[in-house]
């Protein structure tokens, strides 16, 4: 047998076929180049597939009319067969639209069940709040909503027409909208007609106002409010609602009616309206019951001042079933220590077990918050009994980081491991920053002497430890979109990675 030969290639054209079953779209079709023999066997990956996913990767790197031409080439081979789930990534090519409008029309045909459109590639502003190209979004026609077998819709940047009628929509149980013209009237007609839905994540729904979820029927169990810069108020008592997601700007009122099966949420705030601040600590308090917490600076910043200026009547507050906790950092000074320990204090957590912190990324955006916090010099008197696993990441191993590191090691009596992720990729032992973080991080005291420290990279398996939430909505990095940064007289324009989708 020779070293050079392809056994591979000797196989059955259905095995080959099979094969090529098992593998991503994108990769089965560059099996084309390997050789005349298989210039067309990933075709059949095509045709037999019951998901079509047209990402990022399959639009860089062709024209708008390449991609319509390979697009509906794609659809031609796919010919009258069932289709499940369709996604597609349309770059702000408005010469599409129509394109675009028969691709979903025939995806319908084909009674898809999962439809995914994302228009949102386009320009934003520095602060990614909005969009500067002028391109009016895409308005959903019609056949969509003749479509009665749909049950997960998601929408970014496309817009309902006035006209649109939810009634169809029986079977829905998911639906994500990004970047699309929502108004209450419109989410209240959704609500009375999509009957099944459990899940819902609204995101940079600008005109939406009135945010509410009320009803001994809803079915809801997952919730997500994202960037919706207009609400004023809130309202939600859904009793089968177990997950409740919300980040944004705090400037409205709230009232939370039955949320007592939500076991996890995640409160995170870009910040308070001053007539505002104690919004996040009701907030906090209606999901006081919860298992999972993340909460942001702002957040502990806010509990804080409840006790050092308002002299709040409900602390301490009691988080009695709480076990895992995520805490993202957007500043670390002296003032954000002392309420990171300020929390456990004021929220006691006696049956914690997992905590994850997120220290900031860039250093030189700290916000000073030395006018409304003062920082008393001793640490508060705490022992977690539980607290068996601590991951930090993006640790640079200044003397504020380490002294976050030494407060864990001496109150947690039953930690077994400490994950310090450094905010670099090289951590290799022969490395004179991990030496010298390592000598430093040995000579604190710990009071569980099983405690293990373990130093890792960002990607190293090691530290696979990860928190229930892994989308960082407090970081820009989650906005999709092209975002043009000023800086002095120069532009720079830079892609925006795709998030993790909450549903």
């Amino acid at each position: 047998m020779g070293r050079g030969e392809d056994r591979i290639s000797n196989l059955p054209n259905e095995i080959l076929q099979f094969i090529l079953c098992l593998v991503p779209l994108k990769y089965a079709i560059r099996t084309s180049t390997l050789s005349k023999r298989w210039r067309h066997l990933w075709q059949y990956n095509l045709i037999s597939s019951t998901s079509l996913q047209f990402g990022e990767d399959f639009s860089c790197n062709q024209s708008p009319m390449q991609f319509a031409a390979t697009l509906d080439r794609y659809l031609q081979l796919h010919e009258k067969r069932n289709l499940d789930k369709f996604g597609i990534l349309l770059s702000p090519f408005d010469i599409l639209f129509p394109n675009f409008e028969n691709w979903v029309a025939t995806v319908l045909a084909k009674g898809v069940t999962e439809l995914e459109t994302d228009l949102s590639q386009g320009v934003l502003n520095s602060y990614r709040a909005y969009y500067m190209d002028d391109r009016m979004p895409f308005v959903i026609s019609n056949s969509l909503f003749r479509c009665n077998f749909l049950t997960h819709l998601s929408l970014s940047r496309c817009n309902f027409s006035d006209s649109s009628d939810f009634t169809n929509f029986f079977g829905l149980r998911s639906l994500y909208l990004d970047n699309v013209d929502l108004v209450d009237e419109m989410l209240t007609t959704m609500l009375e007609n999509c009957v099944s839905l459990e899940c819902i994540c609204l995101k940079r729904c600008e005109n939406l106002e009135v945010v509410k979820f009320v009803g001994d029927k809803l079915k809801l169990k997952k919730l997500a409010i994202v960037d919706c810069r207009g609400v004023s108020d809130m309202e939600i008592s859904a009793p089968e609602l177990q997950s409740f997601l919300y980040h944004g700007w705090i400037s409205f009122s709230t009232a939370f009616g039955n949320v007592s099966k939500v076991t996890d949420a995640y409160l995170c705030s870009d910040g308070l309206e001053e007539e505002y601040e104690e919004v996040f600590f009701r907030i906090l308090s209606d999901f006081s019951h919860v298992k999972v917490l993340t909460i942001c600076s702002v957040a502990l910043m806010n509990i804080v001042i409840e006790e050092q200026e308002l002299n709040e009547p409900g602390l301490p507050l009691e988080l009695q079933n709480l076990q895992e906790f995520q805490l993202i950092m957007d500043s670390i000074s002296e003032e954000h220590l002392y309420c990171v320990f300020s929390f456990f204090r004021l929220c006691p957590s006696p049956y914690l077990e997992k905590l994850f912190i997120q220290l900031p990324i860039n250093f030189y955006q700290q916000k000073d918050i030395s006018d409304l916090v003062t920082a008393e010099q001793n640490t508060p008197n705490i022992v977690f009994r539980n607290l068996r696993w601590i991951k930090i990441t993006n640790f640079e191993g200044t003397p504020l980081e380490l002294k976050l590191v030494k407060f864990f090691l001496e109150k947690a009596i039953v930690l077994q491991s400490i994950f310090i992720v450094l905010n670099q990729c090289d951590i290799s032992s022969n490395s004179l920053f991990v030496r010298i973080i390592e000598g430093q991080l040995s000579v604190i005291p710990k009071a569980s002497k099983d405690a293990n420290i373990a130093m890792c990279g960002p990607f190293d398996h090691d530290c696979m430890i990860n928190p229930t939430h892994t989308t960082i909505y407090h970081q820009e990095q989650y906005r999709k979109g092209t975002t043009v940064q000023h800086d002095h007289a120069t532009i720079r324009v830079e892609n925006i990675p795709l998030d993790q989708d909450f549903l």
